[in-house]
């Protein structure tokens, strides 16, 4: 057992280091330490044409539990029609599970699971392009988030996770825990406005996990 607490504050440690290194990059302005900030880019099919959208995160890993807060700060590129809103929260969302352990370290599921709890702007400013695509950035006089937790484990291939044969090691999840929404600055007032290419909004409502059906995009 010690071996492995050892090696987790190890790599919690590493994952502090690496992250820190993003921590200059444009739109982190609204991350503070302790927190990190880090930028990333992933991929969106959406209405068959395939997309990058950029990708704006503060985290915090805990080093007395194994957890790790996530706020997404940003998303620029994001394609409007169909369900491409809902396609990205889950490309940004797999990205950062499949990527936790850069973040913050892993956990060997032997000893337990790691809690990731991500968090969507439900309150937050619209750039509206003409190109057909939008960004949102945070706005802390309206900020409202919804939040998700999930937890992983790294599998060793321990027949607690994997006793398969031709098992290899890799990251086990597990279904969500729950979801809620949550005022961490501001007065969370925003309303849904409708808004056309070109147009910018305030605290603009967008819809997310804890209210599909209310806000932008329409």
């Amino acid at each position: 057992m010690k071996k492995y607490i050892i090696l987790l504050v190890a790599t919690i440690i590493l994952g502090f280091v690496a992250g820190n290194k993003a921590s200059g990059q444009p739109g982190c302005e609204n991350c503070f330490a302790p927190w990190l900030c880090s930028t990333f880019t992933t991929t969106v099919n959406c209405n068959g044409v395939v997309r990058t959208i950029e990708v704006t995160v503060c985290y915090y890993c805990y080093l007395t539990r194994p957890e790790v807060d996530v706020e997404v700060l940003s998303i620029r590129g994001i394609p409007v029609g169909g369900i491409c809103w809902e396609i990205a929260q889950d490309a940004v969302s797999n990205w950062i599970l499949e990527h936790g352990m850069e973040l913050c370290g892993n956990l060997p599921c032997d000893v337990g699971r790691k809690t990731f709890k991500i968090s969507y702007p439900i309150c937050a400013d619209l750039v509206y392009h003409e190109n057909g695509t939008y960004d949102f950035f945070p706005n802390q006089s309206c900020e409202k988030k919804c939040s998700t937790e999930v937890s992983w484990c790294w599998c060793n291939c321990t027949p607690d996770c994997d006793p398969s044969q031709n098992c290899t090691p890799h990251i086990v999840f597990y279904p969500p825990i729950g979801q809620w929404i949550w005022f961490p600055e501001g007065n969370g007032n925003c309303e849904y406005l409708s808004t056309k290419p070109g147009e910018q909004r305030e605290c603009q409502k967008f819809k997310s996990k804890c209210n599909p059906n209310d806000g932008f995009p329409p």
